[in-house]
């Protein structure tokens, strides 16, 4: 492991990956849900929950943080989480969105989807698409401008964003006109070199969510979880692609990155340097503020033409 220069502020912190095992998830997510609860909302930004029926007759939570001095028809990020599908919602997720948030002027829509193993694939996808149908039919109700919806997550997150964008797109219809994709997992073949370079986050590991997500055949299409199989990338909005340089699903992330500049996209990708998967877990550290940074300023550009 000495051989990457991991940045020093997330480095003491690389063992808390042991703790991802189905063994001990039931333990962690309860755990987590008591410290997110905790977390306390930046000064200037207002938090509201909006329950919605799944397709199947479940419930999922919409986390609506809006900024005090946010203006009418403002623009909005709607947001995944990264979960690896079985993960709860991280309590640095309501601080990271909430500042999306504050730092943009803009409403984001953080989704609390259903997560595996007691709800693989297609729920999740499916919760998705409620959860953007619902935004995109009460935008008078949020003050949302329905032209400047971006759609975006974190790691999986971002691959349901992704999934979803590629749905619209295949109906004919172009609902967001920017992705926001946060070291993204796209490929349920894991294919990619970097996925055998790096030891944060394991092949076992990768493996086992995917087991644990996609547990049998279906008719939808592939690219409806792992949009890498997706025929074309045409037609796709605007993105801003982040990756780590010692993430081992880096190099997921830049394959569907060229594979939108093919397909004539525009796209910014930014890799962080010295950082692995998730290292912005640790808001407090440097690197996680040089790169909120970035990411406000991106998307500044996107919602304002900056």
């Amino acid at each position: 492991m000495n051989q990457f220069s991991i940045h020093k502020d997330v480095k003491k912190y690389k063992p808390f990956s042991l703790f991802l095992s189905p063994l001990v998830l039931p333990i962690l997510n309860g755990t987590v849900t008591l410290v997110r609860k905790r977390v306390p909302l930046p000064e200037g930004v207002k938090e509201k929950h909006i329950r919605l029926s799944t397709t199947d007759g479940d419930m999922i939570t919409l986390i609506i943080y809006t900024p005090e001095k946010v203006k009418d028809a403002s623009p909005a990020l709607l947001y995944f989480y990264g979960s690896s599908y079985f993960l709860t919602r991280p309590p640095h997720i309501k601080r990271l969105t909430a500042e999306y948030a504050l730092r943009t002027n803009t409403i984001v829509i953080d989704v609390d989807y259903r997560l595996s193993p007691q709800h693989p694939f297609p729920a999740p996808f499916f919760d998705a698409l409620k959860a953007s149908e619902w935004v995109m039919t009460h935008t008078d109700y949020l003050g949302i401008d329905p032209d400047k919806i971006a759609i975006g997550g974190d790691s999986s997150g971002a691959t349901l964003a992704s999934n979803v964008t590629l749905y619209y797109r295949n109906q004919g219809l172009h609902p967001f006109f920017y992705q926001f994709l946060i070291y993204p997992v796209t490929d349920a073949r894991m294919r990619s070199k970097s996925l055998h370079e790096f030891p944060y986050w394991s092949v076992k590991l990768n493996k086992m969510m995917w087991s644990l997500y996609i547990r049998e055949e279906l008719s939808l299409p592939n690219e409806y979880a792992s949009p890498m199989e997706a025929d074309s990338f045409s037609g796709l909005p605007t993105a801003y692609i982040e990756v780590c340089e010692y993430d081992p699903l880096r190099d997921e992330g830049l394959l569907l990155a060229k594979a939108l500049e093919r397909a004539e996209v525009k796209v910014q990708t930014h890799c962080v340097q010295n950082a692995f998967h998730s290292f912005d877990l640790f808001a407090a550290s440097e690197l996680t503020k040089k790169t909120m940074n970035t990411r406000v300023r991106a998307l500044n550009q996107a919602f304002y033409d900056e």
